[in-house]
C-alpha cells in the first residue's frame, strides 16, 4: 500500500517506503523536507488502480528528487493521477496536504503563496530530470536496436533466408532483409563484429525523421526549462505571486509538457525492454535462442557452425552487459537467465574449436583486476604532483582541489544541475593553467616522465577518477604503429612541433591566426609593437597561444557533451576499454584511405607552380595535401575540422581534431570532417564567389540547391518535402546539409544504393566524383548513365586541352615536370 495521508502535516518515512505510485489519483500536495525520494516508471501500461507491488515489479528507478521539490503537481486539475511511482530512498520526510477538490487547492495557493513558486520549479525540475533520463535511455536503445536489427537480418542472411519464424518482429526483419539484398546490398557471410556495431538504418530504411521533428520543439521548451531553473529566487517569487490565478494556468501549461516528456519516456522504456527481450528471453522467441537452435542443429549434420557459435558468444557478452547495466542504473530485472545462457555458450563451443571464453568475448583478454597499491608509484597521488609542477598560486590550487574533491562524491557526474555545473566549472577554470604550465615544463624542459605524458596525452590527473586496471591502460599503451602518408600526432607532439616552429599555431576561436591576434592584442593596447614581435618570436608564447585557444577551446568540442563536460579522465565517461578505444596511428590512415578509395579527389586543391627553365610564372596545378590528424586528450564522441588551411598559402596542410580515445566508430567520425573540410576549402579558395553560381563549385551549387528547391522542376513533391525536414534538422545551415548529403553520397550511393535525390545526385557527381573503378561501375546503372557520360566528356576535354597546351614543353624530347604530368593524370586517369 502507498501512504495513507488523513490529514495535513509531517509525516516520517522509512527507506523504501512506496509513496505514492504511478496511476494512483493525486489526492494531496507534498513536499519534500527532508531525505530523498527515488523517482521510478513502469515498463507496462497501468490500467486503473492495481497492485503497487506488480506495478513496482516492473518499474525502472530514474533519479531522485531533493529536498523542497513538491509531490503531487497535478493536484489542481481533476482526476489527475500520479505519472510516477515514488520511493523513499532512506530516512524521509514530506509535509502533506490532503487536497479534496480544485477550490480548495486554488485557496491554498492563495493563502500559501509561496508554495506556487514551488509547484512550477517542481514542474520544471521534474520535466528536465525526465527528458535527461529520456535521452539516456533513447541511447541506450539505439544501440541495442542497431544490434539487434543487424542481428536479425543476418540471421536470415546466413539462413539463405530459408528461416521459419513465427513472431512479428522475426517477420519484420525477414522483409528489411529482404528490401535491403533488392536493392543491391552486400551482408557479410562471416563474423563481423563491425558490421552488427554499425548502424545501417539508411539502408534498411527505418524513418527517423518523425524522432527529428518531435525533438526539435522538445529541445526549445526544455531549453526553456533550464533557463528558468536558473533564474534568481527573487525574480521567480515575484513573478508567481502577483496573480495567482495567471500562475497556476502557466503551471498548467507546463505540466502539459511533463506529460509530453514522462509519455515519450514510459514509450522509450518499454521499447527498450522490447528489444532486450528480443536479443534474449526465457518465454518468447529470440535472436539468442534462434541462432541456439540453428548451431546446434548444424553440429548434429556434422555441418560448419563456426560463425553462428562466434555470433552466440558476442550475444552472450552484450547480453549479460545490457541485464547488468539495466539492473544497476535502472533497479530493473530483466528476468534473463545469465546461467542457461552461460550453460549454453558453453555446451555449443565443445562442438567446435572455439573454446567458451573466446566465444563470449571475442579476442577480449581476461584480465586479473589489480588494486591501487599496485599502481606504479610514479603515477600515484597525481594531482597534488602536477599542481606542485605547475607552480600556480596557492589560493587557485585551493578552489581546485575543493572543487575536485567535489566532483569526485557526485553521484551523477552528468547533472545538469545549476551546483553540479559550478563544481565543474570550478575545475575546468583552473585546469587548462595547471595543463599549460606542465606542458611548458614538458617542452621546454624535456620532463617526459611518465605522469607528465599521461596527463598531457590522456587527461588523467586523479587516481580516485579511474580504475587501477585503467589507469595502468594508460600507463602501458604504446601505439607503434607508423603511418606513410597522413601525420597523426599526440598532443605531446604537436606542441613540440609549435614550439620549434615547425608548424605556425592554429588559429583561435575567432578564426584569427597566431599574426592576427597579436595585432588585435596591440590594437587594444595589451601589448607594444615591440612586445608584438617578440611574441612572434617567442617559442613559448607561441606554445602557451596553442593551449590556450585552440586545446582548450577544442577540447570540450571533442568530448562532445558541451553541457556536461568535465576536462579530467575519469571512468563515467569511459564507455569502451581504454586499449581498444584508442584511435591508433595505422587505423586512422587506413580509414582516411578507404575514404579516398571511393572520393579520390578529397584532399586535392589548385596550387600555384612555378618553373623558371620552362619559363612558368603561373600556373595552376591539382595537388593533394592531406591534413594534420591532431588527438586531443579526452575520451570523446565528435571530430571537428579545425583548419581547413594552415596558413594563407594554398598548399598547407588542413587540421582535425580527434578525441584520442572514443567508442565511436572512426568512419562515423571522419566523413563528416571531411565533408565540413570539403565545403570550408572551397570557399576559402573561392573567396567572394563562393555562392556565385556562375563558378560552378560545391558551395555555389548547394547555396543554389537550397536557396530555390521548391520551384526546381526536376524535385518531386516527395523530394522537397525531404529536404525541407533536411534544412530544418541542419537548422539551415548550408554546409551541414551538403555533409549530411555527403555522408550518404560516400556510404550507399559509392554501392549503388540510391538515397539522395536526382538535383543532390548531380552535384555531387560533378564536385565529388567518385574513383574511376566506381564510375565505370556505376556507369552501368540508369540512374547514373547520363550524367557519368557527361562527366567524363567534361574530363577528356579537359585532359585533352592540358596535353596540347603542355605539348610546348616537350616536343623538344624533354619528359614533362611531374607536377604537370600528375595534373593532366587527375582529369585523365583518376
Amino acid at each position: 500500500m502507498s501512504v495513507n495521508i488523513e490529514e495535513n502535516g509531517n509525516l516520517k518515512l522509512k527507506p523504501n517506503t512506496i509513496i505514492f505510485y504511478e496511476g494512483e489519483n493525486i489526492e494531496n500536495i507534498s513536499i519534500v523536507t527532508n531525505g530523498e525520494i527515488d523517482v521510478y516508471i513502469s515498463s507496462k501500461e497501468i490500467l486503473g488502480i492495481e497492485d503497487e507491488n506488480e506495478i513496482m515489479r516492473y518499474s525502472c528507478r530514474l533519479f531522485s528528487i531533493p529536498r523542497n521539490i513538491m509531490l503531487g503537481i497535478g493536484s489542481y486539475k481533476s482526476n489527475s493521477k500520479y505519472m510516477f511511482s515514488f520511493k523513499a530512498k532512506n530516512d524521509t520526510e514530506i509535509y502533506a496536504v490532503k487536497t479534496p477538490t480544485q477550490e480548495y487547492v486554488k485557496n491554498f495557493f492563495k493563502v500559501n503563496k509561496a508554495y506556487i513558486t514551488n509547484m512550477y520549479h517542481s514542474i520544471a525540475y521534474m520535466i528536465l530530470k525526465s527528458y535527461e533520463e529520456y535521452m539516456k535511455i533513447k541511447k541506450i536503445n539505439d544501440n541495442i536496436k542497431i544490434i539487434s536489427s543487424n542481428l536479425a537480418v543476418m540471421y536470415f542472411n546466413l539462413q539463405q533466408n530459408k528461416a521459419k519464424i513465427k513472431s512479428e518482429m522475426f517477420k519484420n526483419y525477414k522483409d528489411i532483409y529482404e528490401d535491403s539484398i533488392n536493392s543491391g546490398f552486400n551482408f557479410p557471410t562471416s563474423f563481423d563484429v563491425d558490421f552488427i556495431r554499425a548502424d545501417h538504418s539508411e539502408i534498411y530504411m527505418l524513418n527517423k525523421n518523425q524522432f527529428i521533428e518531435n525533438n526539435e520543439k522538445l529541445e526549445f521548451e526544455i531549453d526553456y526549462v533550464r533557463r528558468f531553473l536558473t533564474m534568481p529566487k527573487n525574480i521567480k517569487t515575484q513573478f508567481f505571486t502577483y496573480d495567482i490565478n495567471m500562475s497556476l494556468d502557466a503551471s498548467h501549461m507546463l505540466y502539459e509538457n511533463l506529460k509530453t516528456v514522462s509519455s515519450m519516456l514510459k514509450t522509450e522504456i518499454v521499447e527498450a525492454i522490447e528489444n532486450i527481450l528480443f536479443l534474449s528471453s526465457n518465454e518468447n522467441e529470440s535472436l539468442f535462442g534462434e541462432y541456439f537452435k540453428i548451431a546446434i542443429d548444424l553440429d548434429k549434420q556434422d555441418k560448419d557452425n563456426e560463425v553462428w557459435v562466434k555470433y552466440i558468444g558476442f550475444m552472450s557478452s552484450i547480453i549479460k552487459d545490457i541485464y547488468n547495466k539495466i539492473k544497476t542504473e535502472y533497479d530493473y530485472d530483466l528476468n534473463i537467465d545469465l546461467e542457461e545462457i552461460e550453460s549454453a555458450v558453453k555446451r555449443i563451443s565443445r562442438s567446435t574449436n572455439i573454446s567458451s571464453e573466446e566465444a563470449a568475448l571475442e579476442n577480449d583478454d581476461i584480465r586479473v583486476t589489480i588494486g591501487f597499491e599496485e599502481l606504479p608509484a610514479e603515477v600515484k597521488n597525481p594531482t597534488k604532483r602536477l599542481i606542485d609542477m605547475s607552480g600556480i598560486e596557492e589560493g587557485k590550487a585551493k578552489n581546485f582541489m575543493k572543487s575536485l574533491q567535489a566532483f569526485k562524491k557526485l553521484r551523477d557526474k552528468f547533472s545538469t544541475e545549476d551546483d553540479v555545473r559550478k563544481i565543474r566549472r570550478g575545475v575546468t577554470s583552473v585546469f587548462f593553467e595547471i595543463y599549460r604550465e606542465v606542458a611548458k615544463r614538458a617542452i621546454i624542459n624535456g620532463n617526459r616522465s611518465k605522469l607528465v605524458e599521461m596527463f598531457i596525452n590522456f587527461g588523467y590527473m586523479d587516481d580516485e577518477l579511474l580504475t587501477p586496471n585503467q589507469i595502468m591502460d594508460l600507463y602501458e599503451i604504446k601505439d607503434k604503429s607508423k603511418t606513410k602518408r597522413v601525420n597523426v600526432y599526440y598532443i605531446d607532439e604537436w606542441l613540440q612541433k609549435i614550439y620549434d616552429k615547425d608548424e605556425p599555431p592554429s588559429v583561435n576561436g575567432f578564426g584569427q591566426d597566431y599574426r592576427e591576434a597579436l595585432r588585435e592584442l596591440k590594437k587594444r593596447g595589451t601589448i607594444s609593437d615591440k612586445e608584438l614581435e617578440e611574441h612572434w618570436e617567442s617559442s613559448s608564447k607561441r606554445l602557451e597561444y596553442e593551449v590556450d585557444n585552440m586545446i582548450e577551446t577544442t577540447h570540450r568540442l571533442c568530448y562532445g557533451q558541451v553541457s556536461v563536460y568535465f576536462p579530467i579522465l575519469h571512468k563515467d565517461m569511459i564507455t569502451k576499454d581504454l586499449e581498444r578505444a584508442l584511435i591508433r596511428r595505422d587505423v586512422m590512415e587506413k580509414s582516411i584511405k578507404e575514404i579516398t578509395d571511393i572520393d579520390f579527389s578529397a584532399f586535392y586543391r589548385e596550387v600555384l607552380y612555378k618553373n623558371k627553365e620552362l619559363n612558368i610564372e603561373k600556373e595552376l596545378v591539382m595537388q593533394e595535401v592531406l591534413p594534420n590528424i591532431i588527438l586531443m586528450p579526452t575520451f570523446g564522441s565528435r571530430a571537428i575540422m579545425w583548419e581547413e588551411l594552415s596558413s594563407r598559402q594554398k598548399n598547407s596542410t588542413g587540421r582535425f581534431l580527434f578525441p584520442i580515445f572514443t567508442s565511436e566508430e572512426i568512419e562515423s567520425l571522419l566523413l563528416p570532417t571531411i565533408g565540413a573540410f570539403r565545403w570550408e576549402l572551397c570557399k576559402t579558395m573561392l573567396g567572394p564567389a563562393w555562392n556565385d553560381i556562375t563558378q560552378m563549385s560545391i558551395t555555389s551549387e548547394y547555396s543554389d540547391y537550397v536557396q530555390f528547391y521548391k520551384k526546381n522542376r526536376n524535385l518531386s513533391d516527395e523530394s522537397k518535402e525531404k529536404l525541407k525536414i533536411q534544412i530544418k534538422k541542419c537548422r539551415n545551415n548550408l554546409r551541414e546539409v551538403f555533409v549530411s548529403d555527403y555522408n550518404l553520397w560516400i556510404r550507399y550511393e559509392s554501392k549503388g544504393i540510391m538515397r539522395l535525390n536526382r538535383v543532390a545526385r548531380g552535384i555531387l557527381y560533378r564536385q565529388v566524383p567518385f574513383a574511376k573503378n566506381i564510375r565505370d561501375e556505376l556507369s552501368k546503372q540508369p540512374m547514373f548513365s547520363e550524367i557519368a557520360n557527361r562527366f567524363k566528356n567534361i574530363r577528356n576535354k579537359k585532359a585533352t586541352e592540358l596535353e596540347n597546351r603542355y605539348f610546348k614543353f616537350t616536343k623538344t624530347g624533354n619528359p614533362l615536370p611531374p607536377e604537370l604530368q600528375h595534373h593532366i593524370e587527375f582529369y585523365k586517369d583518376m
